[in-house]
């Protein structure tokens, strides 16, 4: 108690509650994907609700953008008397852009960072910016991409319906159970038009996909090769889903795989606001607790004080031996601190900060004894270099090589300002070993 008194002199009863509030685990909870309460599915022009089967076509009045008459359809499919329905909406697996990747380093933040970092390389095509979703638990698989403009644009048209859209994702994955059985794989063949997708999936991670257009199998070099990947790909279980009658036998609601789910700004905004209610409520609860436990002290203390009493000198009985040992605890402390205090040069961090910074690609990354070294191409150099030097998190930054290809090849080099190798090193020399 003579702890806890203090501490709540000194914070308001707001700030205490923000404290409680930052000692709640954060998670990956994605709390708008569990409001969804339907899930509709485009195959072929046709828009089917998955919980009861029935269809509406899509068709464009004149001049109106698909997002429009995809709106239109899923409004005709719900009852009109229930707005601001949650809407799981799942496309061809054909709308969206992969890679597949395959990382060194672990980590769902490292693989993420290091994802979109190289997203204008991995897919130099796209000039827009570009939302990704990838199961990033595993360092190896497939990375789904969308446009984030044609998403938001698919919000404002399911608004203006009543409708409320809180993911997309592929409609492939309508048939992936959520399972915690890692080592469980399905084979699912996604066929549609001129169109065939084939996607790998192992527990609730997508492995491979391929996809082809049916004319290019025609050309017998395309088909041998289309032959040999496919021939590799081997799962407990194959689908085949090349039919309107076959997506609208699913006659359930489809789960989220919230891997590979893209939600629009305004799931993101509704996501942030339930996830800062939640917490607001559970610390308000904690810092009540609190208060109870501080302003209630003395009602236990005389009954508790003699064993507090008794307790104080068997401790101290016991920790005669370890006091006498306080000489040999200092000796190892001396001998491991150079372990100990050698500078944390927060790798991750770096990254994550300079995925922030560089909307280019990299060709190089080093770090050594706090100092940085980064190459790659981008339009300017220079303004990268001021941008860097804006970060408080380096210093003395400046192109190290220079600028090939008319400035679009770059080397900088830079200090990192978290790390004193400097001291470190004067206070833990360099021995030589001699012979």
């Amino acid at each position: 108690m003579k702890l806890a008194i203090p501490l709540f002199d000194k914070l308001p009863l707001r700030e205490l509650g923000l404290k409680a509030q930052s000692l709640l685990p954060s998670g990956r909870n994605r709390e708008t994907l569990k409001r969804v309460d339907a899930s509709l599915l485009l195959f072929d022009r046709t828009l089917i609700n998955t919980e009861n089967g029935k269809t509406e076509e899509v068709t464009n009045a004149a001049d109106e953008a698909q997002e429009l008459a995809l709106a239109r359809a899923a409004r005709r499919l719900l009852p009109a008397d229930q707005d601001n329905r949650h809407i799981l909406l799942m496309l061809p697996t054909t709308e969206f852009a992969t890679t597949s990747y395959q990382m060194q380093v672990m980590g769902e933040k490292m693989i993420r960072s290091a994802l979109e970092l190289q997203s204008h390389t991995l897919i130099p095509a796209y000039d827009e910016k570009l939302l990704l979703a990838v199961n990033a638990s595993n360092p190896e698989g497939v990375a789904l991409w969308f446009s984030e403009k044609q998403i938001n644009r698919l919000f404002r048209a399911f608004e203006e319906q009543g409708m409320f859209l809180s993911a997309i994702m592929p409609r492939s994955l309508a048939l992936l159970e959520n399972t915690e059985d890692e080592d469980r794989s399905i084979l699912i063949n996604d066929e549609e038009g001129s169109n065939v997708s084939l996607l790998q999936i192992t527990g609730n991670t997508i492995r491979r996909l391929l996809t082809v257009n049916k004319a290019d199998l025609e050309q017998d070099v395309f088909a041998k090769q289309w032959d040999i990947e496919t021939s590799q790909l081997k799962a407990d279980v194959v689908q085949n889903m090349s039919s309107l009658d076959d997506w609208s036998a699913i006659r359930q609601r489809v789960s989220p795989v919230v891997d590979y789910c893209f939600l629009p700004a305004g799931a993101i905004e509704e996501e942030k606001k339930i996830s800062f209610a939640r917490k607001s409520k559970a610390a308000l609860a904690i810092a009540a607790g609190i208060v109870l436990m501080l302003f209630a002290p003395f009602i236990a203390n005389w009954m508790t004080l003699r064993d507090l009493q008794a307790e104080l000198f068997r401790v101290e009985e016991m920790s005669i031996e370890p006091r006498s040992l306080q000489a040999s605890i200092f000796d190892m402390d001396e001998e491991w601190g150079a372990l100990e205090e050698y500078p944390d040069q927060k790798v991750a961090q770096v990254l994550i900060s300079l995925n922030d910074v560089v909307q280019s690609s990299l060709t190089s990354f080093s770090i050594n004894k706090g100092v940085i070294d980064i190459s790659g191409s981008t339009d300017d150099p220079a303004y990268l270099v001021e941008l860097l030097a804006q970060r408080e998190e380096f210093f003395n930054v400046a192109q190290s090589t220079n600028t090939r290809g008319g400035g679009a090849q770059f080397g900088i080099r830079m200090n990192l300002s978290s790390t004193d190798f400097e001291a470190y090193e004067e206070k833990y020399p360099v021995i030589s070993q001699g012979r």
